[in-house]
């Protein structure tokens, strides 16, 4: 059985397919959740920031590594 995308990090670390299944990523930690998902600027809920700051945090750092 193949994983699924994370919506945040983009890695394939899900067991389940998102959207809302409450899966961890073991990659940047993103709780999938549903409302999230619908709502990416929405913050709070599973996770503490939203779904889109989440995705510009991780390309922050890929681009501070590289940078580095």
């Amino acid at each position: 059985m193949g994983k699924y995308t994370c919506p945040c990090c983009g890695y394939k670390t899900l067991d389940d397919e998102p959207p809302g299944t409450y899966d961890i990523c073991e990659i940047c930690f993103w709780e999938d959740d549903g409302i999230q998902f619908a709502d990416p600027d929405y913050d709070g809920g599973a996770n503490i920031v939203s779904l889109r700051q989440g995705q510009q945090i991780i390309k922050y750092l890929a681009l501070a590594k590289k940078n580095a």
